[in-house]
């Protein structure tokens, strides 16, 4: 984006080619026929957003979503994540992306009950994933809490012994 604002030089990465001049990146951008996909990154350059350029998650945002979601996000289902399908809160045909906060742990069950059975679900901005039966019921999950990494933390002071 930089280098189409020019801001800078950078070089761009042309899909099936690898990286290419800045002046070639400009002069592609301009031609009214390409197409754009969106990738966005996090600041340690990872990918965190696929947007609409793949249905089936890359492995690394599989492996992101099964890992912060523990188990199925269904209300009261304890399946483990990693033998979960994936599934799109907001629907691919229906415009949804692929990207973390899109996308969930469901077991094949719960997954099919979803889709076939009047079943709909979203998630809060706090992680917690909230579900309406065809009855009308509401039920949510929150997120599954994981210890904080104190490892780095100051040691506490002994209380026995005297500051110096």
């Amino acid at each position: 984006m930089s280098t189409l604002l020019g801001l800078d030089d950078q070089a761009a990465e042309l899909d099936g080619h690898g990286p290419i001049p800045a002046e070639l990146a400009r002069r592609i951008a301009d031609d009214q026929s390409g197409t754009w996909r969106r990738l966005v990154t996090d600041d340690l350059g990872r990918l965190i957003d696929y947007g609409r350029t793949t249905y089936r998650p890359p492995a690394e945002l599989r492996d992101f979503v099964l890992a912060r979601d523990a188990s199925c996000r269904f209300p009261g289902c304890n399946r483990r994540a990693r033998r979960c399908d994936l599934d799109h809160l907001v629907a691919w045909d229906e415009g949804g992306t692929t990207n973390g906060p899109n996308l969930h742990a469901l077991c094949c069950r719960h997954h099919h009950l979803k889709h076939e059975a009047g079943w709909t679900v979203r998630r809060s901005e706090d992680g917690d994933t909230r579900w309406n039966s065809p009855s009308g019921h509401r039920y949510s999950t929150p997120p599954p809490h994981y210890p904080r990494d104190t490892s780095a933390d100051p040691p506490e002071p002994d209380q026995y012994t005297r500051p110096t």
